[in-house]
């Protein structure tokens, strides 16, 4: 019996969801635990998180392609491929990742002081850099992992190992930084050494799990896909260069606004750290939803069943930013109760977040809204190439120039910087949504000669 559309979404849904709000929860401790170690602490771990992050786009745009080839091969029945695309996709990401993890060693305070002039800030970015080298590894084979098993409906697995690596993090968090018992007294740095031992259990953990309970994922299977990794090279890479190249822009671009912030004042750029982790927190809330949306499509795409790919992406993105604004309200309401606990009132720093969260609470369904076309419909279908130009045009051609215009041209106000950088989110809801209503992204990726031939029932 077919399992309802509303419980196959709840399914997907809720357990992203609340995976997703945890890693918010572990940022928001790793800022607001070095909170009184002063704003220089604070700054230097929101820039370094902004490296990372950058890096992880990179990372999240070969999950996205993972996740899209095995959602469309599971939906059709596959295994041998989704082994075969987990397994090249890990491979890829990894082998991308050791000339950036020898720059982030060899070259932290180089790239610090690109964006930032305050040396005592770079200093404590220094350490943190390189004592994160090992987690752009650990957080690659995470992703990887967790986007195919997503995209074969499973959410639980992932949900549960990253909810222990969690509170591992933010135990281990408050102990070294701070210093508690036989354990030293770390600053910066015992955020970083905390993040490390936790994505490194997690990986573990995870393939312990798939490996015990004979899991089409298991290690060992995906061993002895690597001989046969090959035919499936130009489809994978069709798929993930534009998401790539997409993720990355994107990345650098963000990467662009924290700078702004950094060359306005420390102030500024303490407080987009500071709320970034709360902005994060939101984005959670309908991550789920979004990859929902992302999974639903492409099982339905890779079945032929179009009708369904398109009642679905009409439903998601007629709900989704309702959800948002209801939400942003609430979350408006509730900042003179929590931002008092984490700042003096009396302080600029807290004036000027309190602002920021006005702009954010109000104007994150437009986010919501382009997350749900962008990542549950137009790259379920693979339409990544059209997506990649309206970052373009909307981030690069649009929205930076108006913020650098803004804070060094007219030198306005951080608030207002910052809410400029909506000008992006405004141009995407216009372009995303037109593509989407022309229906260009209702393809079916696995239909082609270059697939495994032999098709069988994917067993667990």
């Amino acid at each position: 019996m077919k399992t309802p559309l509303f419980q196959q979404i709840m399914k997907l849904a809720l357990p992203v969801a609340l995976q997703s709000v945890l890693i918010s929860l572990l940022g928001m401790s790793d800022v607001f635990m070095v909170t009184g170690l002063g704003a220089a602490s604070v700054a230097a771990i929101g820039l370094g998180a902004k490296l990372h992050f950058v890096l992880i786009m990179v990372m999240a745009s070969f999950g996205s392609a993972i996740s899209i080839l095995v959602a469309q091969y599971h939906g059709r029945g596959n295994k041998h491929a989704t082994q075969a695309v987990l397994t090249l996709g890990n491979i890829a990401g990894l082998l991308l990742l050791v000339p950036i993890a020898v720059a982030f060693f060899a070259f932290p305070r180089q790239l610090l002081s690109l964006l930032s002039d305050d040396t005592q800030m770079i200093e404590l970015g220094v350490n943190y850099l390189r004592l994160t080298v090992p987690l752009l590894f650990f957080t690659h084979i995470i992703i990887s992992f967790e986007s195919a098993l997503r995209a074969r409906s499973e959410t639980m697995t992932p949900l549960l190992l990253s909810s222990l690596a969690i509170v591992m993090n933010i135990v281990l968090n408050y102990v070294l930084i701070h210093g508690v018992g036989v354990f030293p007294e770390l600053g910066v740095s015992g955020v970083a050494i905390a993040s490390d031992i936790a994505r490194l259990v997690q990986v573990v953990l995870l393939l312990l799990y798939l490996g015990r309970h004979r899991h089409a994922f298991a290690l060992g299977n995906l061993i002895a896909c690597v001989t046969d990794i090959a035919r499936f090279v130009p489809k994978f890479f069709k798929t993930a260069w534009p998401l790539t190249v997409n993720f990355s822009v994107w990345g650098i671009g963000t990467f662009v606004y924290h700078g702004v912030a950094a060359k306005v004042s420390t102030d500024a750029l303490a407080s987009l750290s500071l709320i970034s982790p709360i902005e994060g927190m939101y984005h959670s809330l309908f991550f789920g939803l979004v990859t929902a949306c992302s999974v639903l499509v492409g099982q339905s795409l890779g079945r032929n069943d179009f009708d369904m790919a398109t009642l679905l992406a009409r439903r998601f993105a007629t709900f989704a930013p309702m959800g948002s604004m209801i939400i942003g309200l609430m979350i408006l309401a509730a900042t003179p109760l929590f931002l008092p606990l984490l700042l003096d009132t009396e302080s600029s720093l807290y004036s000027l977040s309190a602002q920021l969260m006005w702009v954010m609470c109000l104007t994150f369904w437009v986010k919501v809204l382009n997350m749900t076309l962008i990542v549950g419909v137009l790259r379920a279908g693979g339409d990544s190439k059209y997506v990649l130009g309206v970052d373009m045009i909307a981030m690069w051609g649009l929205s930076i120039p108006a913020v650098l215009i803004g804070a060094f041209v007219f030198e306005l106000s951080y608030v207002w910087v910052y809410a400029l950088v909506l000008v992006e989110e405004i141009a995407k809801a216009g372009m995303v949504t037109h593509r989407a209503l022309k229906k260009i992204w209702l393809k079916n990726l696995t239909d082609d000669e270059t697939d495994h031939p032999d098709i069988t029932p994917i067993a667990a």
